[in-house]
C-alpha cells in the first residue's frame, strides 16, 4: 500500500510539475488525475501533505476555495508570485523586483511583507488584450 502511494504522489508531483505556470484547485487536480486512477480523497489528500512538505503553495482564490501551485525549488518561495484570475497561470516576479517592492512597502508604510504567503492577482498580458473591456472595468477607482 505505501508503495502505491509513492507512486500516487509522484504522479501528481509530475503533473504539477510539467504545469508549474499555473495553480490548480484540488477538483482541477482530481479530474486531470483521474485517467492515471487517482481517486479525489487520495489527490485532497497528497495536495495537503505536499504544501506541509513545502513542494506546493496553498492559496485562497478569488470568489472562495483554494488552490496549489508548484514550487520549483527553495527560491521560489523567496520571490512573489503574480496571478491571472482569468486564466489561472502564475507569473514568478523576479527576486530584484520583489526585493524592490518590499522595501517600497516597508520605506513608505511601515509593513513588513511575508512574500512566501503573498500572491497579487489581477489579469495577465495576454488575458488583457483578448479581453480590454474587463481591464477597462477593473481599473474604475472606487473608495476603500
Amino acid at each position: 500500500m505505501n508503495g502505491y502511494q509513492t507512486e500516487q504522489k509522484r504522479l501528481l508531483l509530475d503533473y504539477l510539475s510539467r504545469h508549474a505556470e499555473r495553480a490548480f484547485t484540488p477538483a482541477e487536480l482530481a479530474q486531470a488525475l483521474a485517467d492515471g486512477g487517482i481517486g479525489k480523497s487520495t489527490v485532497y489528500r497528497l495536495i495537503a501533505r505536499l504544501s506541509e512538505e513545502g513542494a506546493v503553495r496553498r492559496f485562497a482564490r478569488e470568489g472562495g476555495g483554494v488552490a496549489y501551485q508548484y514550487l520549483s525549488g527553495e527560491h521560489c518561495a523567496s520571490h512573489l508570485h503574480l496571478r491571472c484570475t482569468a486564466c489561472g497561470r502564475v507569473i514568478h516576479l523576479s527576486q530584484t523586483d520583489s526585493d524592490r517592492l518590499g522595501r517600497l512597502l516597508s520605506d513608505r508604510y511601515r509593513f513588513a511583507l511575508d512574500g512566501s504567503k503573498t500572491m497579487l492577482t489581477g489579469l495577465c498580458n495576454q488575458c488583457t488584450q483578448e479581453n480590454p473591456t474587463t481591464v477597462q472595468k477593473k481599473e474604475t477607482p472606487h473608495a476603500c
